[in-house]
């Protein structure tokens, strides 16, 4: 038997796990464009391209 106070806990643990990964991902996201500046996804004549 679930009680109202274990699925509450549980949400508040998934929606902070859930938050922690969006915060994650987005951080992960804006340093692209600054690995692309350094040449990690560039292949040989890509920088001409643009």
């Amino acid at each position: 038997m679930i009680t109202e106070v274990q699925l509450t806990i549980f949400a508040n643990v998934l929606g902070v796990s859930l938050f922690l990964l969006a915060v994650l991902i987005t951080t992960w996201l804006s340093t692209i464009p600054d690995r692309n500046k350094s040449g990690a996804f560039s292949a040989p004549g890509f920088q001409d391209i643009i």
